[in-house]
C-alpha cells in the first residue's frame, strides 16, 4: 500500500465566519437582555420576592417621586417665565399653567401616598407608581394637544421621555409592568394622532422613533435590574438557609458546651484544645494558600523559560534556512526539540501533581510482580544514566514479589526516585557515580531501595525536598537536573496509595537512600513464573517501516503533526477526523491494521471505547490500540482490547517506543492483573 500524501491544513476561521459568529453572539445577548425574567416556579417564593423587592427600594422610590415633583415644578417655572412672553403660547397660556398646576397637585397626592407605611408593600407601591406615571403621561399628552406647533413637540412631547426615564430607571418596577405602561402610552399617542392629529406628521414620526428607542433601552435597563434583583434574592435566600443551618449547628454546639460545664477541668481542657485546633486550622489554611500561590508563581516562571527558548530557537532556525545554512538550522531545530521535551515534561509534572493533590485521582489497584515493574523502569532510564555517566545497577530477588498497588502511579514514583538519583550524581568524586535499585522482601512487606553515591542531602532539607520546586544544589535552575517536582509527585503518590510509605536516609557529600515500602500480596495465579523482561530501550531501535496504522484524531493540528511523523518513520497509514470517517476506512481497507492510534474523546460524544468496539466487530479480530489523549491516564476506562494510554503532550521518542512495545506484544500494561 502506498503512503498517502497529505497536506496539513490548519483550520482558520474566515473573516465571514468571525463576523457571523460575532453577530450571532450579539443577537443572543440582545435577546437575553430584552427578555422578561421568568418568575420563580414557586408562587409563594415569587410573592416573597416581590415584597422583598418593594421593601428594598421603598426609600429610593420615595426619593424618585420627590425628584419627579421637583422636575415638574421646574418645568412650571420654565413655562411661566417663557410662556407668558411668547405670542404663540399666549392663547393657551392659562390652560398650560392649569395643567402644570394640576400635575403638581397630582404628584403631591402621589407623594403623600408614597409616604404611607403601606407603600412598602408590592401591591400598594406598584399602584401608586402607576398612578403617578399614567397621570403625568395624560397631562403631557393634553399639553401636546392644546399647544401650537412646534412647541407641542419641542417643549411638551419630549417630557414623555423623562417620564419613561423615571418609569424604567428610577422606580424599579417589574420589567413586564414597566413595559406594559410604556405600551399603553405608546398606543395612546398613536390613537390620538389618528383621531385628532396632535402632532405634525414629521414631528410624529420623529418623536415616535425616539420614543421607541427610549422604550427599548429603558426596557433593557429594567430587565437587567430585575434580573439582578432576582439573582440577589435567590443568593440571599440560599445564604439564609446556610445561616439557619449554621445557627442550628451553633445551638447544638451550645448544648454540648453546657454539658461540658459540669466539669470545670474538662471544660478548660477542651476549650484550650478547640482554640489550639482553630489556630492550627487557620495556620494550615494560610500555609496552604501561601504554598499554592508560591507554587503557581514558580510554575509560571519555570514554564516561561523553555517556552522562551523554544521560540528563539525556532526563529533562529527560520533565519538560518533563509540564509541556506541547513546544518545550523538542523542544530537549532534539535535544540528546539530539546526545549519542547523539557516543556512537555514540566507541564505533565505540574498537571500530575495538581491532580494528585486535588484528590481527583482514584487509584486503580492491581496485583502484579513488583520486580518486573522495577526492571522496566530501570531499562527505560538506562539511556539517561549513560548520558550522565552513571552506572545503574539492579538488586532483585530470584522469585516474583507480588504487590497490590496502582501500577501506573507506582511506576511513576519509582521512575522519579531513580531519575532523581541519576541527575544528582556527584561528578567531582574520583569514584564512578552509581545508582543501585533493589527490591527487599520481608515476611509481610516489601521495600524498593534507591541508593546513590551522589551529592547527598543535608538533614535540614529532608522535609523541604518533598515540596514543589525545591532543589538542593541547583541554584542556577538547570533543567537537566530536574524540575523540582519529582519528589513532590512521589510524596503525593505515596500519600494516595493505601499502606505505602517512603523513608529517606542521606548524608551530605556521600549520597542518599530512598526506601518505598508497601505490603506484599499473594500471587493471584499461584506460583506464577516470572515473565521475560523486555528491554524497553531497544524499542527505539525496532523498525517501523511498512507498518499499517489507522489514526483517529479530531484535532486537525495534532492529526497533521502525527501524520508527518509517521511519514518520516516509513509507516503506512490512513487517518480519520471523526468516528464516521473511521467507519468508512474500516469498510474499504485491504489490509488488517497493525495498530490503531486514537484520541480518547472524539466529536459527537464518541470515545475510544466506540472506536475499539467498531474495530473488533468490523475486523473480526483483536487489534492493538494506543490511546493518545489529554485525559488523565488513570481515569481512562479499560478498553476491551490490548491497549496503552499516553497523556498529551507526548514526545516522538515516547510515541515510537510505545508503538514498538504494542506491536512487539511486550507492553508493561499486560503484567498487571486485577485483584
Amino acid at each position: 500500500m502506498d503512503v498517502p500524501e497529505r497536506t496539513a491544513e490548519i483550520a482558520t476561521p474566515t473573516p465571514s465566519q468571525l463576523v457571523s459568529a460575532s453577530a450571532r453572539d450579539a443577537g443572543l445577548s440582545l435577546i437575553r437582555n430584552l427578555s422578561v425574567p421568568k418568575a420563580f416556579p414557586d408562587a409563594s417564593l415569587e410573592a416573597q420576592f416581590l415584597e422583598d423587592h418593594s421593601r428594598r427600594f421603598c426609600a429610593f422610590r420615595r426619593a424618585s417621586a420627590l425628584l419627579a415633583l421637583t422636575v415638574w415644578i421646574c418645568f412650571l417655572w420654565y413655562d411661566f417665565n417663557f410662556g407668558r412672553v411668547s405670542t404663540a403660547l399666549e392663547p393657551v397660556f392659562m390652560e398650560i399653567m392649569a395643567l402644570r398646576v394640576a400635575g403638581i397637585v397630582w404628584l403631591v397626592f402621589v407623594m403623600s401616598l408614597a409616604l404611607r407605611g403601606s407603600f412598602a408593600t408590592h401591591a400598594a407601591s406598584q399602584r401608586v407608581i402607576l398612578m403617578g406615571v399614567y397621570g403625568c403621561n395624560l397631562l403631557l399628552l393634553l399639553l401636546v394637544a392644546i399647544s401650537p406647533r412646534p412647541f407641542n413637540y419641542t417643549w411638551y412631547f419630549v417630557g414623555l421621555y423623562l417620564v419613561f426615564f423615571f418609569q424604567f430607571g428610577f422606580f424599579y418596577l417589574k420589567s413586564m409592568v414597566a413595559l406594559s405602561a410604556a405600551v399603553v402610552t405608546f398606543s395612546s399617542i398613536v390613537l390620538l394622532q389618528l383621531t385628532i392629529r396632535i402632532l405634525s406628521p414629521e414631528d410624529f414620526y420623529m418623536g415616535m422613533f425616539y420614543l421607541f428607542n427610549v422604550v427599548v433601552i429603558g426596557h433593557g435597563v429594567c430587565v437587567h435590574a430585575e434580573r439582578v434583583s432576582r439573582e440577589r434574592f435567590a443568593a440571599e435566600r440560599a445564604l439564609g438557609v446556610l445561616n439557619n443551618e449554621l445557627l442550628t449547628a451553633n445551638v447544638q454546639l451550645e448544648r454540648k458546651n453546657l454539658d461540658l460545664l459540669a466539669s470545670k477541668k474538662d471544660q478548660d481542657t477542651k476549650t484550650r484544645a478547640l482554640i489550639s485546633l482553630k489556630e492550627q486550622q487557620t495556620l494550615a489554611a494560610e500555609t496552604a494558600s501561601r504554598e499554592k500561590s508560591n507554587f503557581l508563581a514558580a510554575a509560571t516562571h519555570d514554564l516561561r523559560q523553555p517556552m522562551h527558548a523554544l521560540n528563539l530557537f525556532l526563529q533562529a532556525a527560520a533565519e538560518a534556512l533563509r540564509h541556506d545554512d541547513v546544518t545550523e538550522a538542523a542544530r537549532l531545530i534539535d535544540e528546539s526539540g530539546r526545549s519542547s521535551v523539557i516543556l512537555a515534561r514540566f507541564l505533565n509534572a505540574v498537571l500530575d501533581l495538581s491532580r494528585l493533590e486535588s484528590g481527583r485521582v482514584v487509584p486503580r489497584y492491581h496485583v502484579f510482580d513488583l520486580t518486573l515493574a522495577v526492571s522496566e523502569v530501570a531499562e527505560q532510564l538506562r539511556p539517561l544514566a549513560a548520558m550522565h555517566g552513571v552506572e545503574l545497577r539492579l538488586r532483585m530477588p530470584r522469585t516474583p514479589v507480588f504487590v497490590r498497588s496502582d501500577a501506573h502511579w507506582l511506576g511513576r514514583a519509582i521512575a522519579n526516585l531513580v531519575s532523581n538519583g541519576i541527575r544528582y550524581a556527584d561528578a567531582s568524586k574520583n569514584i564512578l557515580p552509581v545508582v543501585i535499585v533493589g527490591v527487599v522482601r520481608s515476611a509481610t512487606r516489601t521495600r524498593i531501595d534507591v541508593v546513590d553515591n551522589g551529592i547527598g542531602i543535608a538533614s535540614e532539607h529532608w522535609d523541604a525536598i518533598f515540596q514543589p520546586f525545591f532543589q538542593v544544589g541547583n541554584a542556577e535552575q538547570d533543567n537537566d537536573r530536574g524540575l523540582g517536582l519529582g519528589l513532590s509527585i512521589v510524596n503525593a503518590v505515596v500519600s494516595m496509595l493505601e499502606e505505602h510509605r517512603i523513608e529517606l536516609k542521606s548524608t551530605e557529600g556521600r549520597g542518599s537512600r530512598f526506601s518505598l515500602e508497601m505490603p506484599i500480596c499473594g500471587s493471584p495465579l499461584g506460583d506464577t513464573a516470572p515473565r521475560a523482561r523486555g528491554d524497553t530501550a531497544d524499542y527505539l531501535e525496532v523498525p517501523l517501516e511498512g507498518l499499517y496504522v489507522v489514526l483517529v484524531e479530531d484535532d486537525s493540528l495534532v492529526r497533521a503533526s502525527t501524520e508527518a511523523l509517521l511519514v518520516q518513520w516509513g509507516v503506512l497509514f490512513d487517518s480519520a477526523s471523526s468516528f464516521e470517517e473511521f467507519e468508512q476506512i474500516l469498510g474499504s481497507i485491504e489490509r488488517y491494521p497493525d495498530l490503531i492510534i486514537t484520541d480518547f474523546r472524539l466529536r459527537d460524544e464518541k470515545t475510544a471505547r466506540e472506536v475499539a468496539k467498531l474495530g473488533a466487530v468490523t475486523l473480526g479480530r483483536r487489534c492493538p490500540f494506543l490511546v493518545v489523549t489529554g485525559e488523565p491516564a488513570a481515569t481512562i476506562v479499560p478498553l476491551a482490547c490490548d491497549h496503552d494510554v499516553l497523556s498529551k503532550p507526548v514526545s516522538p521518542a515516547e510515541l515510537r517506543r510505545q508503538i514498538a512495545s504494542l506491536i512487539s506484544g511486550r507492553s508493561f500494561a499486560e503484567t498487571a492483573l486485577r485483584c
